[in-house]
């Protein structure tokens, strides 16, 4: 899980993605309360999902929309 003091990449975006276990979310939590660097790829993670879920909701929405004449 924690690699050369850092949360491993895996595990990280388990985490970012609500998919880890929750005996791990803990541990998780409180390194990146101690770890800057954790804290700033988390962050970047999460602002990644983000945009593309909203790119997949906004090429939902052209294709529900049909084409355009």
């Amino acid at each position: 899980m924690v690699t050369q003091n850092h949360i491993a990449e895996d595990v990280l975006e388990q985490y970012v993605g609500a998919k880890l276990r929750e005996a791990e979310v803990g541990r998780v939590e409180e390194h990146l309360l101690i770890c800057q660097r954790c804290r700033e790829r988390a962050a970047w993670l999460d602002d990644f999902v983000s945009s593309i879920r909203s790119a997949a909701r906004a090429t939902s929405r052209v294709a529900a929309a049909g084409p355009r004449d």
